[in-house]
């Protein structure tokens, strides 16, 4: 072999393993307009919900404190008589944003399958749960049987949106290897058009441009505050567009990062609330917390 020959041939290996790569953790492709895309997955996950149902009469004779794997089939044959999901599924509106101040409301679908007996999280916590996801086309692209703890604001925004729609189990109990029991776990699923997904967005599981179907057991959360100034993550998003990335003091630092909100040289944590009534402190009265005002 000549040196030209094994130089292309060198080339020809890099380029495969680059694309390869690339595949493998994701590429985008142009994004269409939300609009039109928003009414296309809408159809989708009505005419999905029109005709599947899932596995109701399983989890109404399991335990409080047993997990049922989510199924989902179609409406035919032994099965004619089964309720659709889609008499079954509550609607929500979730704003995803275009621009700074362009928002797009999208409509998802919330199966609530065990209520739970505790509190619920909200969008921005972090949650111990098992959870499925799949395609429209009942394919699975991810599972845990085990439960693990997530970030909520660190995964897909619809996985966020489900949170409130949960409650946490009682209480757990300690069993004899050291692991925890959870009775009273709340189930629920949501159906979700590609923009509160990956959208544009390729990998070797989920097309783009994919409604996704995630079903969750949320066994329990802890509060965030991830920045540790004493103000939970939920309540940094100020203007409550349901994106954090409000910046008080304009430092590139949104609120939620920032342990000095309002950037006045006194720390958030120290503004909040000082008297601990549980208010943010306004000491002078102008309807602006003190955290959040500078003078």
């Amino acid at each position: 072999m000549n040196k030209l020959t094994l130089f292309f041939g060198i080339i020809c290996l890099l380029v495969f393993a680059t694309a390869c790569e690339e595949q493998q953790r994701g590429v985008s492709e142009p994004p269409r307009d939300y609009e039109a895309q928003r009414a296309v997955d809408n159809d989708s996950l009505l005419n999905f919900l029109q005709t599947r149902f899932y596995n109701y009469e399983d989890y109404a004779t399991a335990a409080s404190n047993e997990r049922v794997t989510f199924e989902v089939n179609i409406i035919e044959g032994d099965n004619a008589n089964k309720t659709p999901l889609i008499d079954q599924v509550e609607q929500i509106n979730i704003k995803i944003k275009n621009t700074e101040d362009d928002y797009f409301d999208h409509t998802a679908y919330i199966l609530k399958i065990r209520e739970g007996v505790g509190t619920t999280p909200t969008a921005a916590d972090s949650v111990f749960v098992t959870y499925k996801g799949m395609l429209l086309d009942l394919t699975k692209f991810d599972e845990r049987t085990s439960p693990v703890w997530f970030e909520s604001l660190s995964v897909v925004k619809g996985f966020g949106a489900l949170m409130p729609h949960i409650k946490k189990a009682a209480t757990p109990t300690i069993n004899p290897d050291g692991t925890y029991a959870f009775d009273g776990f709340g189930s629920a699923a949501i159906f979700m058009p590609s923009a509160l997904g990956y959208y544009n967005s390729v990998n070797t599981t989920i097309p783009a441009y994919s409604p996704l179907i995630f079903s969750v057991d949320l066994y329990t959360y802890n509060t965030s505050d991830h920045d540790g100034d004493s103000v939970p993550t939920h309540l940094e998003d100020v203007d409550g567009d349901g994106y954090f990335d409000d910046d008080t003091d304009n430092d590139g630092l949104p609120n939620f990062r920032d342990d000095d909100d309002d950037n006045d040289d006194k720390l958030t944590r120290e503004e909040y609330d000082a008297n601990n009534d549980g208010i943010a402190d306004d000491t002078d009265n102008d309807g602006t917390p003190d955290y959040l005002d500078k003078d």
